[in-house]
């Protein structure tokens, strides 16, 4: 041992020091690592002795379930095939494409659609209307047919089918669409588009006097009659509602008219042109035309309408509108004398002087 205080080194046993009697703790020298160290290299070995877990062998699933597995993949790809290829699949698809202003892609799936059902008239409007929405009047035309002559109960189709005819104008084939309708319903549906047009009293053409026209509607119709005279569009705000004969003059008049419903909904414009020239009255007859005479006689003068007016002269001059106007028979005056007539109707034309010779002597007893 050695004294902690002199350092003197002695045998162990003593509690004092024989040198400085200091007192001495009997205390082992020892490191604490040394506790330590032992204890790690236990846990080394430990570690090292520790044997690795065997590693478990996987269970092979078994051909049956792979196969069972592989048939039922096939099967839900299948059924979702024969969906997405479905009618009602195709067509959901179309109005959603519809919905979206792709009317491109609409008619792709609504094809799709047809060639699964070709009875289902729905399809054929939902074709003819993107057709429309794409500016392809002929194919929509052509779907729409299809499915108005399929179904005559099926109200859109015809709404449709009207509404691509009244753009081109053309009640023709509106008339020929009614023949297709089977029910009240769609009958009523060309009330509002098959409007017909007036008809004129008169056809149109040349004449040579005052035309008076009548306007009527429709057979059984209550429609109002609108018209104007200078060609313009009769529905527009220069148009007047016809209440009365129209009287045509001299003149060239192209006069459009058309018929209003009680929608305010106006149908077919018609056209008519009407070139008037009057022509010059016919020359006056005289009865007798001419003769000697040996006693009072009375001339008669006449024309071929009643409201012309007749001047005459004895003299030989022309007659004017100044000169004898004629109200009954005359008398022939003494002598030798040139009777001279014509006639002036109701829009001022003359006729050709016509001029008739009388001689008349009184025989004296």
């Amino acid at each position: 041992m050695i004294c902690p205080n002199c350092k003197t080194e002695f045998d162990d046993g003593l509690v004092h020091c024989p040198i400085c009697n200091t007192p001495l703790q009997i205390v082992p020298d020892y490191n604490s690592l040394d506790d330590e160290i032992p204890h790690v290299e236990k846990k080394e070995k430990r570690g090292q002795e520790k044997k690795p877990h065997p590693v478990k062998k996987k269970k092979k699933i078994p051909k049956r379930v792979i196969i069972l597995i592989l048939v039922l993949l096939s099967l839900f790809a299948l059924v979702w095939y024969l969906y997405v290829c479905s009618f009602s699949y195709q067509y959901a698809a179309g109005k959603k494409a519809d919905s979206n202003g792709d009317y491109e892609k609409a008619m792709n799936h609504y094809l799709n659609a047809l060639h699964r059902d070709d009875s289902d008239p729905r399809i054929l409007v939902a074709l003819g209307n993107d057709a429309m929405q794409l500016g392809r009047k002929k194919t929509a035309e052509s779907y729409l047919l299809s499915a108005v002559k399929k179904d005559g109960s099926y109200a859109r189709g015809f709404t449709l089918l009207l509404t691509l005819y009244e753009q081109e104008g053309n009640y023709d084939k509106m008339k020929e669409a009614l023949s297709y309708a089977t029910t009240d319903r769609t009958k009523e549906i060309f009330k509002d588009y098959l409007i017909l047009p007036p008809t004129f009293s008169q056809e149109a053409g040349k004449y040579d006097d005052d035309v008076e026209l009548t306007l009527t509607p429709p057979e059984g119709e209550d429609y109002d009659i609108f018209y104007t005279l200078d060609g313009s569009s009769p529905n527009g705000e220069g148009a007047r509602m016809y209440q009365e004969p129209i009287l045509l003059t001299e003149g060239k008049t192209t006069i459009k008219a058309v018929c209003r419903n009680a929608n305010g909904k106006f149908g077919k414009v018609v056209k008519a042109t009407y070139k008037i020239k009057y022509a010059q009255p016919s020359v006056p007859k005289i009865s007798p035309d001419g003769g000697s005479f040996d006693k009072p006689t009375k001339v008669t003068l006449s024309s071929d309408r009643e409201d012309d007016e007749i001047y005459y002269t004895w003299n030989g001059s022309d007659p004017t509108d100044k000169s004898s106007l004629y109200s009954g028979p005359i008398s022939v005056p003494e002598g030798n004398q040139i009777l001279s007539v014509m006639v002036i109707d109701r829009h001022g034309k003359s006729s050709k002087i016509v001029r008739s010779s009388f001689k008349y002597n009184t025989v004296e007893e």
